[in-house]
């Protein structure tokens, strides 16, 4: 029976290609779309992952960029109760970093394969992404030190390969910066060589000497030019009473939730609307979100795998309409209807298992050429459940996708079938 249904399957090349190729290509969509969204989730995971204190900031907004607090509210939460370090930032989009318009670089980027120099080398605008702009991150730079918690200080580059240092005291209110190591390959020097430690970087109309360059791989923080707070409300044109987010590490990480709900409390007594969240509620908030993604892209799949059944239906009503003689045949000597719908329903299987094998192997192929060209930090990736799982669905569709042609066959009358069969 098993082998005969394979048989079938083989006689008949071209149209079983066909059928494969448009089930195939539904499977072949499932996974790559899915392996986006596991992208995304490990790399925001794996970027949350290095903050572990609470960020304060305005009630309401999507990011410190867009927040702002009075100043003198870091010296409150710094009398609460359990508050180990106290950070003011502030926080805004670079204006433009040597001469360039960081809104239009990233338009370059989106719209264009790479803008050319005289010289008819490539610019680099090419391997940027839309989401490159560089952000100022102006640091109390002797708050952020005393943290045990603090992103970049931990993530500088080993001396040996030119990470220079960090902030000091000392450079407060200088023109002193650290950059990424993305920041520096993306802003080269003349040479198109990456800017080092010692070169000078030019934001908005002034210019600013690089004293070191750090690496955190994660594209959301790798894009910040790390300058003293009073530095950064000049660069930003920002008011000295007003910070955009402040830092708070805890006494006890596990005591996050009782301390955020403690600065919340204060905030609101002084008529100020604030969100102290700890990276684990920002982790749940994206989590949120990624879920309705997620039941977006299933619907987007749905439709193409209801195109895939209609395809099996096709392919299967075809090859049977043509053997009605045959099973015809195959009933006068004896087979039952549950024998020819078997046989039926095994063939649109094999062809289901052959559309997913085919259609999971050049998803993860094309998943692994992809990761080649991403160099941003986001890889996609997906779970091999989810490939398991994708061809056992192709096997479910092509065989749902059979049960009419199977019962169309199986319930026709011998004779019949053979007079219908030879009328053809």
């Amino acid at each position: 029976m098993w082998r005969f249904a394979w048989r079938n399957l083989l006689t008949r090349p071209l149209r079983t290609m066909l059928g494969l190729v448009g089930l195939a290509m539904p499977i072949v969509g499932f996974i790559g779309l899915f392996s986006i969204s596991y992208g995304m989730r490990n790399l925001v995971g794996s970027t949350l992952d290095q903050i572990q204190g609470l960020m304060v900031q305005r009630a309401n907004v999507l990011s410190p960029v867009f927040s702002d607090l009075p100043a003198d509210f870091a010296e409150i939460i710094r009398q609460l109760p359990g508050i180990r370090g106290v950070a003011p930032e502030v926080w805004g989009l670079a204006p433009e970093v040597e001469g360039e318009s960081t809104f239009g670089r990233a338009i370059a980027a989106a719209v264009g394969s790479g803008l050319l120099n005289r010289d008819g080398s490539n610019s680099g605008i090419s391997r940027r992404s839309p989401f490159d702009a560089p952000v100022i991150s102006g640091q109390d730079i002797a708050a952020h030190l005393a943290l045990k918690t603090a992103v970049y200080p931990k993530n500088m580059l080993p001396p040996d390969q030119g990470g220079g240092r960090f902030l000091a005291p000392s450079d407060a209110g200088t023109n002193r910066i650290v950059i990424s190591k993305k920041i520096a390959t993306d802003y080269p020097r003349p040479d198109q060589t990456p800017r080092q430690v010692g070169d000078t970087l030019r934001i908005g109309r002034e210019s600013f000497e690089i004293v070191g360059i750090y690496e955190c791989k994660s594209p959301l923080l790798d894009v910040v030019i790390i300058m003293d707070i009073d530095t950064a409300r000049r660069a930003l044109t920002k008011s000295k009473d007003m910070v955009s987010s402040i830092y708070v590490e805890g006494n006890d990480p596990a005591g996050n939730a009782a301390l955020a709900a403690a600065i919340e409390a204060a905030a609101a007594e002084r008529g100020i609307s604030v969100e102290a969240r700890s990276m684990n509620d920002f982790l749940g908030i994206f989590a949120t979100l990624m879920a309705d993604f997620d039941l977006f892209l299933l619907g987007i799949v749905g439709l193409a795998l209801a195109v895939g059944v209609v395809g099996i239906v096709n392919t299967m009503l075809m090859s049977t309409t043509e053997r009605f003689s045959e099973f015809g045949v195959l009933r006068t000597n004896g087979w039952s209807r549950g024998d020819v719908m078997l046989l039926v329903t095994a063939e649109s299987g094999y062809l289901g298992l052959l559309a997913g094998v085919f259609g999971a192997t050049l998803a993860v192929l094309g998943i692994v050429v992809v990761n080649q060209f991403i160099d941003n930090g986001l890889q996609l990736s997906i779970p091999p459940i989810l490939v398991a799982l994708s061809v056992v669905v192709a096997v479910v569709v092509a065989i749902l996708g059979g049960l009419y042609p199977a019962a169309k066959a199986a319930w026709m009358a011998p004779m019949e079938a053979i007079r219908l069969g030879g009328a053809r």
